[in-house]
């Protein structure tokens, strides 16, 4: 009797940062049958300076390593050039941000216009029906909706459904993440048995890919020159002038490393405690100013650019659970949406250094409802 082959699930285009846990994606994917294929985005210029920054992932030999798991597994691999696209996209968004005294996640900007976005079409030119990553994230579909979202990993971890907020219906209907399910040790301990084994134990990359070392300060300032540099001075609570500093740049809130000796010594002088921390910096004027603890506590945002993932009505108040920074662990809150795609969130209690340029993602349980850009924080609810 002849022996039937069986059916592919589909052919799967997964991003593989050399990294243990897109190498794992690939060989799982294999494993329950699907047709897979490595790729291997390349965000640097190897003919200049840049590769020496991408030291913390999507350097050259994170890319030979995605290769050699590749050739162990037994499927085809390809680096695609998304140099001008990350350039664009991502580098010179966190530049100009940080430039208007804001801060923004360069993570969420990569997952939404390189990873899901500039990935997905190349990999649909292949003749692909799927694009994979080894994000910590689970991909649901409700029935009841007939919408796409994001759930939190099992791992709490390494959960990261807060970068994946901006993803479209059209991006999630052809994405998997195989991971969700599983915790890091697990996902190790089957790298070890699928004889990954140069991979099973790689650190995993903490830093901004592009940066590198040097810190983002300094990279901005290689990017743009003296020229655009907002400089100013500190102030300190009732607005006495404490010193100068080189950039506005430098300073985002609720920071305390980096602000002057001297400037923390005048502050005690004038009788105030030695806790001070950056309560706001203005792009405008250059003043960076300075309070304690207490004054970063806020309770109201403003977001924008919101993208409703899961959908749901939320011409009304809706109690959620929202974070404001990707370590943030969340906190109860109620949202509304308070004008065209701008999202009105008031939580039920302060909430430390709520930053202009980073992202609040609202959760319902597990599920990402959606999310979007702090742009304006409030003293007080808006009636």
């Amino acid at each position: 009797m002849t022996g039937q082959v069986a059916k592919s699930k589909g052919k799967v285009v997964v991003a593989m940062s050399g990294g243990v846990d897109s190498s794992v994606t690939a060989a799982l994917l294999q494993l329950q049958g699907y047709d897979v294929i490595g790729m291997s985005i390349q965000t640097f210029d190897a003919s200049k300076d840049e590769k020496d920054r991408f030291d913390s992932c999507c350097s050259i030999s994170d890319m030979n390593d995605a290769r050699r798991v590749c050739d162990t597994i037994g499927v085809p691999f390809f680096v695609i050039n998304a140099v001008e696209a990350f350039e664009s996209r991502v580098i010179d968004y966190f530049v100009s941000e940080y430039l208007q005294a804001r801060t923004p996640n360069p993570c969420v900007l990569c997952n939404n216009h390189i990873k899901f976005d500039f990935l997905l079409e190349r990999a649909l030119e292949l003749g692909a029906d799927f694009v994979a990553t080894g994000h910590y994230a689970k991909v649901h579909f409700d029935d009841d909706s007939g919408r796409y979202s994001i759930l939190r990993a099992v791992d709490e971890q390494k959960d990261q459904s807060y970068y994946l907020f901006g993803l479209s219906q059209e991006q999630l209907k052809r994405v998997l993440m195989p991971l969700g399910d599983l915790r890091k040790i697990q996902v190790r301990k089957l790298a070890e048995q699928m004889g990954l084994l140069r991979v099973s134990k790689k650190p995993d990359s903490q830093e901004i890919c592009f940066v590198g070392s040097e810190g983002y300060a300094k990279f901005i300032e290689k990017k743009v020159g003296d020229i655009a540099f907002v400089t100013g001075h500190f102030a300190l609570p009732r607005g006495e002038v404490a010193g100068n500093h080189a950039g506005v740049h430098h300073y985002t809130l609720g920071q305390r490393k980096g602000i002057p000796a001297d400037v923390m010594q005048t502050a005690q002088k004038l009788g105030y405690g030695a806790d001070l921390f950056v309560s706001s910096v203005d792009a405008e004027t250059g003043v960076v100013r300075l309070n304690s603890e207490a004054d970063l506590l806020k309770t109201t945002l403003i977001a924008q650019n919101f993208n409703w993932m899961a959908g749901g009505d939320f011409t009304r108040d809706r109690k959620v659970t929202a974070r404001i920074r990707s370590r943030h662990d969340g906190a109860s809150a109620t949202a509304r949406i308070y004008a065209g795609n701008q999202v009105l969130v008031e939580f039920d209690e302060g909430q430390r250094a709520i930053t202009p340029g980073q992202a609040v993602v609202l959760y319902e349980g597990d599920m990402v409802l959606g999310g979007g850009w702090i742009e304006k924080v409030l003293e007080a609810r808006f009636a």
